[in-house]
C-alpha cells in the first residue's frame, strides 16, 4: 500500500484503525507525509507501517504518490510487488467496513480497480483510492509518466495531469476494457437496485441534500422522479391539464390558496407509488413492475452524476464503501442534514469524529473572502 498523508502531529483516529486492518492483511505499507509528525507517533507508526517518508508540503497528493511510487521503483521493489493500493487521507475511513474492503481492493483478479469512479468532464477513477496489479507497476510508460510528472500546488493542474492523465493512462495500461473499472461502480449499483427493493427504498430517502449549485449535477426528490415518470407515461385527461389554459384558452379554475399550497409528503418508494396511484383515474391501469423500473432507472441516472463519491456518499457507505470524503461540506455536496445521514450509518465512536472533520470545514463559498473566496469558486482552492 502507497498512502499519501496530510497529518499534523499526531495521525487520525480513523488512519489509525485501517493501517491496522491493512497490517492484519499482511499489506507492507510506505506512508509519505506532507506535514510532521511528532517523534513518539512516528515511532509507533513503525509497528504498522514498514517505510515512513516526511516530505515538503508542495504538489498535493499526487506530490506525495510520486514521492512514494519514485520510492519503490528506485528500490527494485516493484520486481516482487502482485499488487499496490494507492490511497490518500482525504477520506474518513469506517472501522466496520474497512478490512472487507481492503480485502475486496487486494484480492481482485481487475488489473486497475478504482473504489469508485468519476464522470464529471470525464470518465475516470477516483485518484484517492486505486489498485492496480504489479504488471502495471512494472511497465515502463508508468514509471516514465511518474519520473516526468509536474509538481503544482494548483488545483485544477493537479485533476487534470493527475487524476485524469493518470486515468487515461492505466485505461491505456490494461489487457482490456473490463479490466479498468471500479468496485463501486454504477454497473454494479443498477444491478443491485434490480434485485433489492430496500436499496431502492433506501435510494430516495437518502439522496443528497447539499447544493452546490456551479456543478449542476442532479438530486433525487419526488418533483424529478415524477417528471421522469410523467414524461413516459402520465396523459393528461383534460385539455387545462395539457396546458391550454396557459395558452389563452380562456379556462378559469377556481381554487382557494390554502388548496394551492397543499402537499404530499413522499419520503420513500411506497409513498412515492401511492402518490402515482393517486394520479390515475383508473388505478387498475398501474402497471407495479413498470413504475418501479422507471423509478430505478432514475436513480441510476442521477447516481451516475459528477463525482461518485460525493454524488452517493450515504448509498455507498450503505452498500458497503467504508470511506467518506472530507472535503463534502467545502465543496457545498453536503449539508448538515447529509452528515447526520451519514453519521447514523456509523459505529457510535465514529459519529463525532466524523462530524467535527466535516463541519470544521464549512462551504468556502460562505466563508471565505477576497481571493480566497475568488479562487474558490473558480475551482483553485
Amino acid at each position: 500500500m502507497l498512502l499519501a498523508l496530510y497529518q499534523k502531529g499526531r495521525v487520525r483516529p480513523d488512519v489509525w484503525r485501517m493501517l491496522r486492518a491493512a497490517r492484519a492483511l499482511d499489506l507492507h505499507i510506505v506512508a509519505v507525509n506532507t506535514l510532521r509528525l511528532q517523534t513518539d507517533e512516528i515511532e509507533a507508526l513503525k509497528e504498522v507501517v514498514d517505510c515512513y517518508i516526511e516530505r515538503p508540503n508542495f504538489g498535493r497528493d499526487f506530490g506525495s504518490y510520486r514521492t512514494g511510487f519514485l520510492h519503490i521503483s528506485d528500490r527494485g521493489w516493484c520486481a516482487d510487488c502482485p499488487r499496490l493500493l494507492m490511497l490518500n487521507d482525504s477520506v474518513y475511513f469506517s472501522q466496520t467496513r474497512t478490512p472487507a474492503f481492503l480485502r475486496d481492493m487486494m484480492d481482485s483478479p481487475v488489473e486497475v480497480l478504482g473504489a469508485t469512479e468519476n464522470f464529471e468532464i470525464e470518465h475516470h477513477l477516483g485518484s484517492f483510492c486505486i489498485a492496480m496489479d504489479g504488471s502495471i507497476l512494472r511497465n515502463p510508460r508508468f514509471q516514465k509518466y511518474w519520473r516526468e510528472y509536474r509538481l503544482t500546488d494548483v488545483r485544477p493542474a493537479v485533476i487534470r495531469n493527475g487524476e485524469m492523465k493518470l486515468s487515461r493512462l492505466l485505461r491505456r495500461l490494461v489487457s482490456s476494457p473490463a479490466q479498468f473499472t471500479a468496485l463501486y461502480s454504477s454497473e454494479n449499483y443498477v444491478a443491485k437496485l434490480a434485485e433489492d427493493d430496500h436499496l431502492l427504498d433506501f435510494s430516495i430517502r437518502h439522496g443528497r441534500n447539499g447544493y452546490y449549485s456551479a456543478t449542476g449535477w442532479k438530486r433525487i426528490s419526488p418533483i424529478g422522479l415524477m417528471d421522469y415518470i410523467r414524461a413516459r407515461h402520465l396523459v393528461p385527461l383534460h385539455e387545462i391539464a395539457a396546458g391550454a389554459g396557459a395558452k389563452g384558452g380562456g379556462v378559469i379554475v377556481e381554487t382557494t390558496v390554502q388548496e394551492l399550497e397543499e402537499r404530499a409528503f413522499v419520503s420513500g418508494y411506497e409513498d412515492m407509488v401511492d402518490y402515482i396511484r393517486g394520479l390515475l383515474k383508473d388505478v387498475s391501469k398501474f402497471d407495479p413492475e413498470r413504475s418501479r423500473s422507471l423509478i430505478a432507472a432514475y436513480l441510476g441516472e442521477v447516481f451516475m452524476e459528477g463525482s461518485q463519491i460525493h454524488q452517493n456518499a450515504v448509498v455507498l457507505l450503505r452498500m458497503g464503501l467504508p470511506i467518506i470524503k472530507l472535503d463534502g461540506m467545502y465543496r457545498g455536496m453536503f449539508n448538515l442534514a447529509d452528515v447526520d445521514m451519514l453519521a447514523g450509518e456509523l459505529a457510535p465512536i465514529e459519529r463525532s469524529e466524523l462530524r467535527r472533520a466535516l463541519m470544521d470545514r464549512p462551504y468556502g463559498g460562505d466563508t471565505l473572502i477576497g481571493w480566497k473566496r475568488a479562487a474558490f469558486m473558480r475551482g483553485y482552492l
